[in-house]
């Protein structure tokens, strides 16, 4: 008698995730609107850099230069 209620209450578990499962919406982007925020500039477009992207370059490798592990770690 038990393991009817189980088997019962296991298959309309499973009936209910199977349906959920199937109702998928619909999510493509909805394109009608425009964008109206700021328009979005280059790290190098500034006046610390002067829009030289190379400065930039630079400057951002010597920036990350002391997290790199194979620089700080003295194994040859």
């Amino acid at each position: 008698m038990m393991a009817r209620v189980f088997l019962r209450y296991g298959a309309c578990t499973a009936l209910v995730l199977g349906l959920v499962a199937c109702g998928e919406t619909d999510q493509t982007a909805k394109t009608e609107k425009v964008y109206a925020g700021k328009k979005d500039e280059r790290a190098y477009e500034n006046k610390l850099f002067g829009n030289d992207k190379k400065k930039w370059e630079a400057t951002m490798a010597a920036r990350t230069k002391p997290q790199n592990e194979y620089l700080r770690t003295d194994s040859k």
